[in-house]
């Protein structure tokens, strides 16, 4: 068997097809054909290419050049990754560094031709390229699919099962979803709605599969109709129960690949919804060009958001869940001296052994991070087997995990030192906590966006000269990805007001190059504070529970405010959590409670 061809050597292959097809550049993403954040396997060409195997980049080969583009969470990562090869790293934000498209307009002659596999990138997309490229003379060829020739070692395409996801989870019927759904559509005067995003086909269906890792989803598309839902995935996926409970509500199934051809045959008086953001420029110029067709967010990313009184009930349940699983693995960590077994990646397993003993779980939320010392400082570090470090005896831990389970998914992070921390660590870890408390404890009118309240998160810092180049907040779903829209809290506006029933993280934090990082994280829940003549007020509920690390604070840093709403989380994760631990840990927890 021949070895595998090395990252240059893939960069040849590629220009001599490009050559072939008078391409000077190809694009290649990290995307699949539902924009999806997390991308199976099948879809991972950019990954393929360039060995850089971060969730997050953009590649452009050209004649003469490999560049790389990705964002600050994956900067030392990717730098690692393409070491050795012809692929040069653009750090994507940082000043004087141009994006992947503008760099290619002001690269390339006019009248050259740039590839890219159309169905891998949305509508909007396409839409802003054309304004950067129309006006150098540059040509877009989207058929350019260089990659499935040569990618002779390619995964297979997803091919789970799909189950059905009870009502008693999910709080709400199939049909009462679908009816909410075609309710928004006639508020927009659509007859028919593209969905393409893996998790709105999911909490439309009640439907869960395992096409992507750590996603409990499937690879389709959904047509809503004026009196029918057309579910499009592979055939085999679909067992006969599940295709009688979905026939019974009115959903036809067809295979993966007939989409097209059914958009393109929709009646012409009809007018069709897509989101242009998800759909790909491919399925957007299948629809019947007679149709009238509005772009739009397809209305399941809002309704999902906003959880029932059944979902949140579980969440509650989810919440003492994870917290012990947590809770057990600190302890255990806490008592583990260095030796060769105790590894970043071992103690990720130990985690999840911890969480598998817990009712309802089904699966990580995603991948973990466990990163100790320097690996820490890499916002979205991974261990593998080539980086993979012994956790010592001294030095910052950061754990950044969560759990899928059939009563919600959990997202938490905790940083602890395994030894006694020095005194810039106690700092940072200090103001790291009141920009989480500063989060956790506001109360803002209804309306307000994300935007708005991130600024709290790093108010302290930003006294300090110091910042962190992260998001401080994002949705999570319920048993479906640890990442959801449309609400976040983030520096980057979204135009989404912060709603009671949304359910979000509060995870600030800073990261020092080469030496640490501090990340603490809980998932909190938007509820109603107050009502007065100014009208309805908003606040967070602290969901996850577990403990943060004493030894790591400067009681001094803090106001009595700040004291007394840490000692009070404190106290209610140990009124909550303890019942359900060993006497050992239930003790060494009520250490680690005890007021500051």
């Amino acid at each position: 068997m021949s070895a595998p061809p090395t990252t240059d050597e893939k960069i040849r292959r590629i220009r001599k097809a490009m050559e072939a097809k008078a391409i000077h550049a190809v694009i290649i993403p990290s995307d699949d054909p539902h924009k999806s954040e997390y991308v199976a396997e099948y879809w991972q060409a950019r990954k393929w290419v360039t060995g850089f195997s971060g969730s997050a980049g953009t590649a452009v080969i050209t004649m003469d050049k490999a560049v790389l583009w990705t964002d600050f969470r994956y900067y030392i990562q990717a730098e690692e990754e393409i070491k050795g090869s012809e692929f040069e790293l653009f750090k994507a934000g940082e000043p004087d560094v141009p994006a992947f498209d503008r760099w290619l307009a002001d690269t390339l002659k006019e009248k050259e031709t740039i590839g890219l596999d159309g169905a891998l990138f949305s509508i909007t997309e396409i839409k802003k390229y054309r304004q950067l490229f129309d006006p150098k003379g540059l040509n877009l060829d989207m058929k350019a699919d260089l990659i499935s020739a040569l990618w002779t070692d390619r995964p297979e395409k997803p091919a789970s099962k799909t189950y059905l996801f009870p009502e008693a989870y999910a709080g709400e019927s199939r049909a009462e979803k679908i009816g909410r759904v075609r309710d928004e559509m006639a508020c927009l005067g659509a007859d028919y709605h593209l969905m393409v995003s893996l998790d709105d086909i999911a909490w439309t269906l009640n439907i869960r599969g395992d096409d992507v890792h750590t996603n409990p989803v499937n690879i389709a598309f959904v047509l809503i109709g004026p009196k029918t839902t057309d579910l499009f995935i592979e055939r085999e996926k679909i067992e006969p129960e599940v295709q009688e409970a979905l026939e019974a509500d009115r959903v036809r199934i067809f295979e993966y690949g007939r989409i097209n051809r059914k958009l393109s045959g929709i009646p012409a008086d009809q007018t069709v919804l897509i989101d242009p953001d998800q759909t790909s420029v491919n399925l957007g110029e299948s629809v019947n060009s007679a149709c009238r067709v509005i772009q739009k967010r397809s209305p399941a990313v809002s309704l999902k958001a906003v959880k029932n009184a059944t979902q949140i009930t579980h969440m509650k349940e989810t919440a003492v869940k994870d917290g012990i699983a947590m809770v057990n693995f600190l302890y255990w960590l806490e008592n583990q001296s260095a030796d060769d077994t105790l590894t970043e990646m071992s103690v990720a397993e130990t985690l999840y052994d911890l969480r598998k003993k817990q009712p309802d779980f089904v699966d990580n939320s995603f991948d973990p991070i466990m990163a100790f010392r320097d690996h820490s400082a890499m916002c979205h570090y991974k261990a593998t087997p080539e980086s993979d470090v012994v956790i010592g005896d001294s030095g910052l831990f950061l754990t950044d995990s969560g759990g899928n389970y059939l009563t919600g998914t959990t997202d938490i992070t905790r940083t602890i030192s395994r030894s006694d921390p020095a005194r810039q660590e106690v700092i940072d870890y200090t103001l790291v906590l009141k920009g989480h408390i500063a989060v956790a404890t506001v109360e803002f009118p209804k309306g307000t966006r994300g935007v708005q309240i991130d600024t709290l998160a790093r108010q302290h810092l930003w006294k300090q000269g110091l910042d962190f180049g992260h998001g401080t907040g994002h949705g999570v779903g319920f048993f479906l990805c640890v990442h959801e829209g449309p609400a976040r809290i983030s520096p980057y506006p979204a135009d989404e007001a912060l709603k009671v029933g949304m359910l979000l993280t509060n995870e600030p934090g800073i990261y020092r190059e080469g030496r640490y990082g501090i990340r603490l994280e809980n998932m909190i829940l938007v509820e109603e504070a107050f009502e007065n003549e100014f009208g309805l007020f908003l606040k967070f509920a602290q969901m996850t529970l577990c403990h943060f690390e004493r030894d790591l604070i400067d009681p001094t840093l803090l106001s009595d405010d700040e004291k007394s709403w840490f000692n009070a989380y404190q106290k209610r994760v140990y009124e909550k959590i303890s019942p359900g631990l060993e006497t050992a840990v239930e003790a060494w927890l009520a250490e680690k409670t005890k007021s500051v």
